[in-house]
């Protein structure tokens, strides 16, 4: 993994790349991983540019003007607020609440009647110590801050760590899914399958930091693997990925999909 990120900066690297890493070494990284998921969107590499929905000329959407910082950008959280009024779910599950804020836009767009459920790790746990791949975002989060910030109530809030979560109580009835919880290939492959295994036919399962270096690369791995199995797509200009849930749960055998060993 080490040499990878290495390479990956080697291959983008100039004059300002080199004085932004002496500078603020902190911010390089992620300049590195945006130049990389950019020229892998333009040269074609990766899931192919497709968008899920296509929203009405007069469609308005809401999106909270307050971003916390970390999570989607401006721009994912506008897709997602067009899928859902498109889409209209009866069912919305989240793996990954962190602060609330596309939970609030999922309650935002969506009718009252629309149940929208999210995940996350409780706020004192002990598999957090694990996540290292994760270890900075946890420790950063509020939990559904934003969300509460704005007084919104239309949610359950389930805390558990996804590895233990039994989807069974929600077979076949969630017609739009978000996962964006932790990134290591253990948690994205668990994610997934009982994403999956939630789906409604109608549905539509989207993933987050598709196209991400360092720490996010087993998700792009995984996911472009996946897609030798079934139809997957990225959004561009976006980290969000995308597949309909019928293509998915075709490929769910034997209770789950296949499983692939990390990268050597």
């Amino acid at each position: 993994m080490l040499l990878a990120e290495l390479l990956d900066g080697i291959s983008c690297i100039s004059m300002r790349s080199a004085i932004l890493a002496l500078r603020q070494p902190s911010q390089f990284r992620r300049y590195i991983s945006h130049c990389l998921k950019k020229y892998d969107e333009s040269v074609g590499n990766g899931l192919p540019l497709q968008n899920p929905v296509t929203p009405a000329e007069d469609m308005i959407v809401t999106i909270p003007a307050y971003h916390s910082g970390g999570g989607m950008s401006f721009d994912e959280l506008v897709f997602i607020a067009r899928t859902v009024r498109v889409l209209k779910p009866r069912v919305i599950f989240e793996m990954g609440s962190y602060n609330g804020l596309t939970t609030s836009v999922f309650i935002l767009n969506s009718g009252r009647e629309t149940q929208v459920l999210t995940l996350d790790l409780p706020p004192s746990s002990a598999g957090v110590a694990a996540l290292a791949s994760d270890k900075d975002l946890i420790a950063a989060r509020s939990l559904v801050s934003t969300t509460k910030a704005l007084g919104l109530s239309r949610y359950t809030q389930l805390l558990c760590d996804s590895m233990k979560f039994d989807p069974t109580p929600y077979a076949n009835t969630v017609d739009l899914g978000l996962v964006d919880a932790a990134h290591d290939l253990v948690h994205v492959q668990n994610d997934t399958i009982k994403m999956v295994k939630m789906m409604s036919d109608r549905g539509l399962v989207f993933w987050h930091d598709y196209g991400g270096k360092g720490p996010l690369r087993p998700l792009a791995r995984y996911l472009e693997r996946l897609a030798m199995k079934c139809p997957l797509y990225r959004i561009g200009g976006t980290s969000l990925a995308w597949g309909h849930a019928r293509d998915l749960k075709s490929i769910l055998k034997d209770e789950e999909i296949v499983r692939f060993a990390p990268a050597a």
